[in-house]
């Protein structure tokens, strides 16, 4: 207030209106206004009763009687430093109402010295502003951070803010404890983070912060030597603080202890490869069993003269090495669940073919397939080609045989066909006899699913089969 308002409100309070008009400004206002002698403490005004303190009349009581009797001393020592100093003072009261124990009560009172009224010589004025709803916000939110700080500070996780100059602002026990045994440094705001962190993982780290400081979040893991020498890994996010204004003024940094689960992750993939390497090693010696087998076949059948006795040994060291070729495609193979079917086909092909003018045209999409699919289709492809060879180009000089491969949504399409041949008119495909052909429905109902005789001239077939069954 400038000093000639100053004046004018002085003016105004000494004239015979003063105390008209000061009473009609404090029975507005929604605060306690007491005015008391300063020598006897005896009230000579209230604009209104308090609040929690039923009484009939206060004109002429001691102000004492109505102060909780906890603060009688520490109010009378204020009103003596105002009567010294001539200055105002403050006191904040907690107050337990008799009729509700839990109920506490905040009031804020303001003591001062009070003139120009009319005979006020000698006053004390005590203005009490009810602050409970104040008081319990923030007694509120300071519980909440108590409780947050609590959750932060036994956490097993580091949680740590820095400024934008990599400066620490705020920290939890548990990255100052690491911090004090690992360097035997205690941890103070505005020290460099860095100065925590291995020299090598600097430039690492502060290609980040510069991310972060642009407003990505960024998620990394970590490696870590300790001071004995053991290697620890940490899950770190990376978060930026902003402002009120949105401005980015620093990055909260919570970076978790993943040590135990990399190692987890580490014994487990270490067993996944012995047991690739074990079924490798199994795949791999079935395959050279069953080459053992196909040989002593193959001996067999160079001592023998007997031509029907021959072409059965012959197809049965076919079917063995159709049976091997599966076996050595996964001992290849980087993944013991997958058979390429296109790469299957083409070596099955040049096993069994009988001259180098026949060729193998595939199409359609390459599809994947386990053992328990890829040996039986194998074995059923492998006699329809040994059909091929002995029906419909064992006297061409030249042949081709297409296979299609059209996977759907359920299931998978295989269309063989030769391009040259007759199908025997006198053998029935679904009844037949013959070795060949009761293998080929074997396999079929053993994949639950079929085939069918499409074309006899030239031959056609159409092999369906379930997918996803594996």
């Amino acid at each position: 207030m400038s000093e000639n308002k100053y004046d004018n409100f002085k003016t105004l309070i000494n004239s015979p209106l003063g105390e008209a008009y000061f009473k009609s400004l404090a029975e507005t206002i929604p605060h306690v206004l007491c005015i008391a002698d300063s020598e006897n403490f005896r009230i000579k005004y209230i604009n209104r009763q308090p609040i929690g303190k039923p009484f009939e009349s206060f004109i002429g009581k001691e102000i004492f009687n109505y102060v909780w009797p906890e603060y009688i001393v520490i109010f009378k020592q204020k009103i003596q430093n105002v009567k010294d100093s001539g200055k105002s003072s403050v006191l904040d009261l907690e107050i337990t109402p008799a009729d509700d124990p839990k109920g506490k009560l905040w009031y804020r009172v303001y003591i001062s010295m009070v003139s120009g009224l009319e005979d006020s010589s000698g006053r004390l004025m005590f203005l009490a502003e009810n602050i409970t709803e104040s008081k319990r916000t923030e007694l509120e939110n300071i519980n909440k951070s108590e409780r947050i700080k609590a959750i932060i500070n036994n956490t097993n996780d580091i949680i740590c803010s820095i400024d934008c100059d990599h400066n620490l602002m705020e920290f939890n026990s548990m990255f100052a404890n690491m911090v004090k045994k690992g360097f035997g440094i205690e941890m103070q705001p505005g020290m460099p983070v860095l100065h925590f962190v291995d020299p090598a993982k600097h430039e690492h780290l502060k290609i980040i912060y510069k991310r972060v400081e642009k407003g990505e979040v960024y998620c990394d893991i970590e490696s870590f030597q300790t001071l004995h020498g053991n290697e620890v890994f940490n899950e770190t996010s990376y978060n930026p603080i902003y402002d009120v204004d949105k401005k980015i003024i620093g990055i909260n940094i919570f970076s978790k202890d993943i040590t135990e689960r990399v190692k987890s992750e580490q014994k487990i993939k270490n067993a996944l490869k012995e047991k690739e390497v074990l079924l490798a090693e199994i795949h791999h010696r079935i395959k050279n069993n069953l080459a053992m087998v196909s040989s002593l076949l193959q001996l067999q059948e160079m001592n023998i003269n007997n031509a029907e006795v021959k072409e059965a040994l012959s197809l049965s060291r076919k079917r063995i090495k159709s049976t091997a070729l599966i076996h050595e495609l996964l001992y290849r193979s980087e993944s013991f669940q997958n058979i390429k079917l296109k790469d299957y086909l083409t070596e099955l092909f040049y096993h069994l073919k009988m001259n180098g003018n026949t060729f193998l045209l595939l199409k359609g999409d390459e599809v994947t397939m386990n053992l328990f699919t890829a040996m039986p289709l194998g074995l059923m492809l492998n006699e329809i080609m040994l059909n091929s060879f002995k029906h419909s180009y064992n006297e061409k000089s030249k042949g081709q045989i297409e296979i299609s491969i059209i996977p759907l949504a359920t299931k998978l399409l295989i269309y063989y066909s030769d391009f040259e041949g007759n199908f025997p008119d006198h053998i029935d495909f679904r009844n037949s006899k013959t070795t060949g052909l009761t293998l080929i429905h074997t396999f079929a109902e053993q994949l639950n699913g079929s085939i069918e005789l499409v074309s006899k001239t030239p031959p056609k077939y159409l092999i369906q089969l379930p997918l996803n069954e594996n």
